[in-house]
């Protein structure tokens, strides 16, 4: 009766984590207010649309004529998985959400679905190694994580990739714990474990990366069962059950309708080839500027601290990395440390997080979501750090732990912890700032004045209900070509033009001021700018950063403006509007 009533306290308690999630994930789920700005969920909410369902299996699997293949509808750069496009489409006509303005809805709803099945594997896996106290902690740590929150407001397919990453590592944690499983259940795991890789590389190819964490699970179950022939007939099913299934759910990346041609689809390769080929540091394409000043490893660990996590959790996962190099380096010096040894499961976690940070964290770009994959798990090591924290100090302070463990102390701890991810709702508890910027601008701008916009960004003002666009006229400046007299010569002329400029994000200055030695002009005009020393002054600035309450008025906000450019550009970018001194009449 007593283990009834303890089991039911641990579903009720990840219930409340759960839904706790949920709050996160759903709020302010129509961020932009039907504006379209996130550029990756634009692009695929327009093939979302595209793309139909074809009449019969026969025609879905034939890569050359299939409707749900990007390529055969003029879309020829297709770098995501399509298995979670292919979903969103097929939801989308059961809900009959197929038109431009509510099938990113379906999608962003199936993103933070699936964001929330990562919170209920976290719990899985950390009961299944460890136990219901670490599996419920980390369920909690990981529903308060704010990048996982933020991501979950797109219609992308990171929370996808994450879902089946976590996914197949449970399957693995149940095949390498288990062993009185029988050899029929171990089938139907392994079977199990290769479609749901399978899928996570049908959402992004970059999955291939969890491969290795795999195998050397898969061959740790296997060196323990000692029997070659399972061996090979297991790893025969694998492979042939992740082969079967990316097949089904992504035909658009095979060259042929036969399933016994493995040959990869020529155009999806070059299609990598050409995304690979942007990752260079000797780029000028306008995403990869970002990238040239920033450091490896120092870059996105600053991010994942401050902006991913927030510095509260933050320290708590840096000091779980310290206790995990510790606990290695006294395993390979095979000294005892706190009675804790290291397991294949913390091996793999920990190879896992170090591998995936070490290799995204030494390439040229370095974007915050390339890391989500290691956040699951950084809530499990930081969950099982703080259990093993808890025991020690009640074993070691038996009499004065009171103290320590008094429930003022577990709400100080609790709200230092969930400050920050509260505080990011704020951003969607008012309009995005280009929302509340093109609002100002019908309202405060006449009509047929022109204005400067900056290439590869959102122009405004946006099309708004109840307002006329009042021919505004727009003159465009790249800038991120390096500077040349050509460059500043036709930029001149345009702001000679002007009468208003207007920079909705910090896309451009954000990374072109971080480069000296290729913007030296440029950093001059936008100090001038901001300094108010040029011909145009500052008249209007939209911002919108996570702050403390997230209604009414704020006590505290966390300025994010250094933040990782993707962070804020999608969802509460910096928005300024300067004018002209003196407007020349024309």
């Amino acid at each position: 009766m007593k283990i009834k009533q303890r089991q039911t306290k641990v579903y009720i308690l990840l219930i409340i984590i759960i839904l706790l999630g949920t709050f996160f994930r759903f709020f302010g789920i129509n961020w932009d207010q039907d504006q379209h700005l996130h550029p990756d969920e634009r692009f695929l909410t327009m093939v979302a649309v595209a793309v139909k369902i074809p009449p019969n299996l026969k025609e879905y699997l034939d890569p050359q004529r299939s409707t749900l293949n990007p390529y055969n509808l003029g879309y020829n750069y297709f770098v995501y998985g399509t298995f979670p496009l292919t979903l969103t489409r097929i939801i989308g006509e059961i809900s009959k959400n197929i038109d431009y303005g509510n099938i990113h809805f379906v999608g962003r709803m199936l993103s933070a679905i699936f964001d929330l099945g990562v919170i209920f594997l976290i719990f899985k896996i950390g009961q299944k190694i460890w136990s219901e106290k670490v599996g419920l902690l980390s369920a909690f740590l990981y529903s308060i994580m704010v990048l996982p929150i933020q991501l979950s407001h797109f219609f992308a397919v990171d929370t996808f990739l994450n879902f089946f990453i976590v996914l197949s590592f449970y399957l693995l944690v149940i095949l390498i714990n288990n062993s009185s499983m029988t050899k029929k259940k171990s089938l139907i795991i392994i079977f199990s474990l290769g479609c749901s890789f399978a899928l996570a590389l049908a959402s992004k190819i970059s999955t291939i990366l969890f491969a290795p964490i795999l195998a050397l699970g898969f061959l740790y179950f296997q060196v323990k069962q000692k029997n070659l022939i399972f061996f090979i007939f297991s790893s025969f099913l694998i492979i042939i059950s992740a082969y079967l299934t990316f097949r089904f759910s992504q035909p658009s990346a095979f060259a042929s309708i036969s399933w016994i041609n493995p040959k990869i689809n020529p155009h999806f390769i070059n299609n990598l080839k050409e995304q690979r080929s942007y990752d260079n540091p000797d780029s000028f394409f306008p995403p990869a500027i970002q990238w040239k000043s920033t450091k490896p490893i120092i870059f996105p660990l600053k991010n994942l601290v401050l902006w991913g996590l927030g510095l509260p959790l933050g320290t708590i996962v840096l000091s779980s990395i310290v206790y995990l190099v510790i606990l290695i380096t006294c395993c390979l010096t095979k000294r005892k440390a706190n009675d804790s040894s290291m397991t294949i499961n913390d091996l793999l976690i920990v190879l896992w997080i170090f591998g995936l940070f070490a290799y995204q964290g030494s390439q040229f770009a370095k974007n915050m979501r390339y890391f989500l994959p290691t956040y699951p798990f950084l809530a499990l090591v930081s969950a099982n750090f703080l259990i093993k924290a808890h025991n020690f100090l009640k074993k070691k302070f038996s009499y004065s732990y009171l103290l320590v463990n008094c429930l003022l102390c577990k709400g100080l701890f609790l709200i230092a912890l969930i400050i920050y991810p509260v505080s990011f709702l704020s951003i969607y508890t008012h309009p995005t700032t280009r929302v509340s910027a093109s609002k100002w601008i019908y309202e405060n701008i006449p009509g047929g004045v022109t204005a400067l916009e900056e290439e590869w960004d959102d122009g405004l003002p946006l099309s708004l209900p109840n307002y006329s666009l009042n021919n505004y006229k727009k003159e465009t400046v790249f800038m991120y070509d390096p500077d040349t007299p050509e460059k500043w010569l036709k930029i001149n002329q345009k702001l000679e033009k002007v009468d208003y400029i207007f920079l909705t994000s910090n896309r451009a200055y954000g990374s072109t001021m971080k480069r000296p030695q290729d913007y030296p002009q440029t950093i001059k005009y936008y100090q001038s700018l901001f300094n108010g020393i040029s011909n145009f002054q500052k008249i209007a600035e939209f911002t919108s950063r996570p702050c403390f309450p997230p209604l009414g008025r704020a006590w505290f906000c966390f300025n994010d403006d250094q933040a990782d450019e993707s962070f804020t550009v999608y969802d509460h970018p910096k928005v300024t509007i300067f004018k002209k001194n003196k407007i020349i009449a024309r």
